[in-house]
């Protein structure tokens, strides 16, 4: 009977060690499923946080896209303003070009028909060389500076001068 129990003991010690290391290794798969499980949930919140920095990612993208619209606007707007300011100071330099040269030859009409001549001659040529365009009546005026004109006329004026322009009217006889 001391035997049976001595067995007995025995057994149970077996079974005790047996259901202790069943124990530990439960132990260590419920650690590992724990791990897991965190290692899950943080994959879900690294997801969610991926999500939310693709959208601010599509925002920016979005931003950067009209910014970059806006400065080819822009630029388009300064290319073109530049554009007119070199038309404009062209056009501008051009049309004073035009009118000093008009009051230089309604003077030089009075001149002899020597300096006439000569102030023709380095006119045509400064033209020439410049490659300038100028209207039609400053050309036609330059081709006729030279020609032969009959004596200007001297017209005397008799009365107050005064009396002329302070009525306001001209009053005719």
């Amino acid at each position: 009977m001391n035997t049976t129990y001595n067995h007995i003991g025995e057994m149970a010690q077996d079974w005790r060690r047996e259901l202790e290391h069943r124990k530990d290794d439960l132990i260590d798969q419920v650690a590992y499923l724990d791990e897991k499980i965190e290692l899950i949930e943080n994959v879900g919140m690294m997801v969610e946080e991926n999500r939310k920095l693709h959208t601010e990612l599509d925002e920016t993208r979005g931003q950067l896209d009209e910014e970059k619209r806006k400065n080819a606007e822009l630029e388009m707007k300064l290319a073109e303003m530049s554009k007119l300011s070199a038309g404009v100071a062209k056009k501008t330099s051009q049309d004073d070009f035009e009118k000093a040269l008009r009051i230089f030859l309604n003077i030089s009409k009075r001149k002899t028909v020597t300096k006439r001549e000569a102030a023709k001659t380095v006119i045509t040529e400064m033209l020439t060389s410049a490659k300038l365009d100028i209207p039609d009546d400053i050309r036609d005026m330059l081709d006729h500076l030279d020609d032969d004109q009959s004596e200007p006329k001297v017209v005397n004026v008799q009365g107050n001068y005064n009396d002329i322009h302070d009525n306001g009217t001209v009053n005719q006889k």
